[in-house]
């Protein structure tokens, strides 16, 4: 072959070669957002709450179905009238939790990608955790908060902005107060995340919560979802509100409350782009 000729015919194998792998990758991964009031401190209950939405959600069509923040504990943090060794006891080890295993089969079962807040139990440690499981139930990842405020007095901050790779990109999950500092933010641009995911229970809505979470997004040029007790939010990479919902104004109900008027819940699908298009939304109440 003339020596001349070879550098372009290279540059011709690699451009093939990426398309291909391009064309591999999905355009969309769509998504569920699961908006369910916490039942505060009491784990069977959220579990039996949120397992059938998330069926729901699978047979919907949903390939990546998020949890709100703690929803498994009801973000027992909260409630200060929980003994220390009552709230400690909320807490499972990672992967061989009961309901850590119940949420594993579930994965399997539905062949779906999930991300899930729970309490976590780390020897002494107790840790905001959000566990992302694969289809084939294995546990990809887990994230702990970073920036836990009050919560500091009985949880151990986390220290790493870590992606996961999928087949639909790279993800990067934080919770709740980690969208308020930005470097924690831009350190999951620089690890090269596609679209961050936010479990939440903290603010919510136009005023206190979206203008943070829109900020973000337009800062590292990133999608990011939002799920919370009161509200499904996504925000696109220029920083705009793609969707946004809220379902009433309550985070907690008490037992005698559930399925009441005040246990509005719903589950919210999307159709996330992480190459930045503008894909639709939709959503069906529960």
């Amino acid at each position: 072959m003339n020596d001349r000729r070879f550098p372009l015919v290279l540059f011709a194998a690699i451009l093939i070669a990426s398309r291909a792998r391009a064309a591999e990758k999905p355009s969309t991964v769509h998504v569920a957002g699961i908006v369910l009031k916490w039942v505060r401190g009491d784990k069977e209950a959220n579990y039996r709450r949120i397992e059938p939405m998330i069926r729901e959600a699978a047979q919907h069509g949903a390939q990546l179905v998020v949890t709100t923040e703690c929803f498994l504990d009801g973000y027992a943090f909260d409630d200060r009238t929980i003994p220390l060794n009552e709230y400690r006891a909320l807490g499972e080890p990672i992967p061989d939790g009961p309901y850590f295993q119940r949420l594993v089969g579930l994965s399997r079962e539905l062949k779906i990608y999930l991300i899930a807040g729970m309490l976590e139990a780390d020897g002494k440690a107790r840790y905001n955790t959000a566990v992302f499981i694969g289809p084939d139930g294995e546990l990809i990842g887990k994230y702990h908060k970073q920036n836990l405020d009050e919560e500091i007095t009985r949880n151990t901050p986390g220290t790493l902005s870590s992606i996961h790779k999928t087949p639909f990109g790279n993800v990067g999950i934080m919770i709740c107060a980690d969208r308020r500092d930005p470097r924690i933010v831009r350190r999951f641009r620089d690890n090269e995340a596609d679209f961050l995911i936010c479990p939440s229970g903290g603010m919510f809505g136009p005023k206190k919560n979206d203008p943070i979470v829109q900020a973000r997004s337009k800062e590292n040029q990133i999608p990011i979802v939002f799920v919370h007790p009161a509200e499904f939010l996504v925000t696109d990479p220029d920083g705009s509100i793609r969707t946004q919902t809220l379902v009433g104004n309550r985070l907690v109900i008490g037992k005698k409350q559930m399925g009441g008027e005040n246990d509005r819940n719903r589950i919210f699908y999307f159709d996330l782009s992480p190459g930045g298009r503008r894909p639709a939304s939709f959503q069906r109440s529960h």
